[in-house]
């Protein structure tokens, strides 16, 4: 894992100390020109005392504003500021529950629950609390919507989340991950065989089941559209998804294991070797 520079993290949050900085961001953010004259930056951001907002503005100024000839734009590094801010990230997060999230539990059968809280989406069993589902999710996305359009927009945000982690990108920071293929993990997920993804520059380790893993693959999402599901269709709803009933352990040494997708009454095996990688796939009869 990478050190961080805690040193010019906290310098760069310390030039964020006040709102007026912010909202100087945010305006920058919402012209319509890329670059803004110091008068009508000033202007819109509604600050008459020049003295204080000069203030303001230099402590911005190359670390998240960049001052050109012609005035002002905002850096990269304002954007990913401006993100965390309009995502909702740094207040009180909402909270809903009892949503109606549509899904089995593999170990009961009972009904899956679905709930946001602390930033955090789950789907449990109403019955036997089996967790079977979690991932971040930012606030503001749940604020702005239904609990039919969150239930959706998390499915949606889960894909993405696992394209990147299974080509070797950190959803989270950028950096490169290493996949791996658990044969015995110990978890508290009702699925032992595990695709284990780290992050070599933050260190986030992401474990999913072996069929939530390939549910991405161009072959599987191609053989789902045959079977006409959904592209956005949440992973919670697939029972070779939720736990190890649809996996075969090919191998043990190399760890190699197979899992069966099955949709509308075909079915098809996708096997993965040690590092993760889909090396096979055939058509075979369903269980």
């Amino acid at each position: 894992m990478t050190a961080p520079d805690f040193e010019a993290t906290a310098d760069a949050f310390g030039r964020l100390a006040d709102p007026v900085r912010v909202e100087i961001l945010a305006t920058l953010w919402q012209a319509e020109d890329s670059v803004l004259p110091y008068s009508e930056l000033r202007d819109a951001v509604g600050l008459r005392d020049s003295g204080r907002f000069n203030y303001h503005l230099t402590k911005l100024t190359d670390q998240f504003v960049a001052k050109t000839d012609d005035g002002y734009r905002l850096r990269p590094s304002g954007l990913v500021v401006l993100n965390a801010v309009y995502a909702g990230s740094y207040v009180d997060a909402p909270t809903r529950t009892g949503l109606d999230v549509a899904g089995s539990c593999p170990t009961c059968g009972s009904a899956l629950v679905g709930e946001y809280d602390e930033g955090m989406f789950r789907v449990n069993c109403e019955a036997c609390d089996d967790q079977v589902f979690m991932l971040s999710f930012p606030p503001r996305g749940v604020t702005q919507r239904s609990d039919e359009e969150l239930v959706r927009a998390v499915s949606l945000h889960a894909r993405a989340h696992t394209r990147r982690s299974n080509n070797g990108l950190c959803p989270f920071c950028g950096g490169a991950m290493s996949l791996s293929l658990d044969l015995d993990a110990e978890t508290t997920l009702p699925a032992t065989t595990l695709v284990r993804s780290e992050c070599g520059n933050c260190g986030v380790t992401n474990r999913s089941s072996v069929g939530f893993a390939v549910l991405e693959h161009p072959a599987v999402a191609g053989f789902l559209r045959e079977q006409g599901v959904p592209a956005d269709a949440p992973p919670w709803r697939f029972d070779w998804c939720l736990n190890d009933d649809a996996v075969t352990v090919v191998s043990e040494n190399p760890p190699e294991a197979a899992v069966t997708a099955s949709a509308n009454g075909a079915a098809l095996r996708v096997t993965l070797d040690a590092d993760a990688d889909v090396v096979a796939t055939e058509r075979v009869e369903e269980a």
